[in-house]
């Protein structure tokens, strides 16, 4: 016999159903929390990981950088297009006194905060000097006729009060530009007279009486196929960072022959350098060091032709505080040093 009254469809199941009790909510919400908490600390310490990880590449990168361009200008030191151990004369008569007059020693080096010659001192780019910041460190002036430079062959040279070159290309130089001009056997700098630049390409210099006497007692005169380079003034020192101006760096200043200069040639090499200490290797007149000998301070250095060999030391500091063993964070230093012979003055 059916009910005479019957239940629409579903009635039982909806009673069935229930909802979340709080209880439940509470422990769903707790749960998530943790879940959420964790990823935000995976987050963080990635993120940390991350900026430990790229400070740390910087400064290595910005000591392999440093490293190179110093090097670089520190092997040729002195250096020449045709080598060294050649007769050296001077042509150029100045009141004054310029920053390439000891360009044969190929080097000076100036300890911390000492004055540095030629009327430069180791001071602020912004005065046309160069100075350093505090740290004190050391600074470094090097000249070289190879650094940077592509040497002009030359096809003929007529010498005289006013002497006369030929080149084999248009040479890029100016008047007043002092050069250096070398066949292996005889070096000798001058002032740029007047230049060509149509074929035949001409250079003339004047106050070469000497040197033309010079030839007249020699069986030769200067080698067709000697070379012609510029002299390069180079000043290795540690300043303010124009990039960032909480930090210094690595700064290269390239010298007008009055040992002035522009600030476009006030160049910011590496930023993140802090400290800049070198030392020097002696050898005797041919180059050869004496067992006993260690490398000394530049205030120690008697004779800088006689330097063999520099030991510069970077040491370069991150740009931000790290924190790679989870404590209180602080700047990444990495100290770099380096042994760097001049190539015109080992012996082979």
């Amino acid at each position: 016999m059916r009910p005479l009254v019957s239940h629409g469809r579903g009635v039982g199941l909806a009673r069935a159903q229930s909802g979340v009790s709080l209880v439940e909510l509470m422990v769903a919400l707790t749960m998530g929390l943790f879940v959420v908490g964790g990823a935000a600390s995976i987050y963080l310490a990635n993120r940390s990981t991350f900026a430990t990880v790229e400070n740390v590449a910087r400064v290595e990168e910005n000591a392999r950088f440093a490293a190179e361009l110093l090097a670089r200008d520190i092997r040729e030191a002195g250096n020449s297009p045709c080598g060294g151990a050649m007769s050296t004369s001077n042509l150029v008569s100045t009141s004054t006194s310029p920053n390439w007059a000891a360009w044969d020693n190929g080097l000076l080096g100036n300890p911390m905060g000492t004055q540095d010659t030629l009327a430069v001192s180791v001071a602020s780019p912004t005065d046309k000097t160069a100075r350093v910041t505090s740290p004190a460190t050391d600074s470094l002036l090097i000249w070289s006729a190879t650094s940077g430079s592509t040497p002009v062959r030359v096809t003929s040279h007529t010498a005289g009060n006013t002497g006369t070159f030929i080149t084999a290309t248009a040479p890029e130089y100016k008047v007043g530009d002092v050069l250096v001009a070398c066949d292996g056997r005889l070096l000798f700098t001058f002032k740029v007279a007047s230049v060509s630049s149509t074929p035949p390409y001409t250079l003339t210099y004047t106050g070469g009486a000497a040197l033309a006497l010079y030839f007249s007692r020699v069986t030769t005169s200067f080698t067709t196929g000697g070379f012609i380079s510029p002299l390069s003034t180079h000043l290795w020192y540690v300043g303010g960072s124009s990039e960032l101006l909480s930090a210094n760096a690595l700064r290269r200043i390239t010298l007008k022959e009055d040992g002035t200069f522009d600030s476009n040639d006030n160049a910011e090499i590496v930023t993140g350098v802090s400290n800049f200490q070198v030392k020097y290797l002696v050898g005797d007149t041919t180059g050869t060091p004496d067992p006993a000998a260690a490398y000394q301070t530049a205030s120690s250095v008697l004779n800088w032709a006689n330097v063999i060999a520099v030991q510069p030391t970077l040491t370069l500091t991150s740009l931000d505080k790290i924190n790679p063993a989870g404590s209180a964070p602080s700047v990444f230093s990495y100290q770099l040093p380096l042994t760097i012979g001049i190539r015109n003055r080992l012996q082979p």
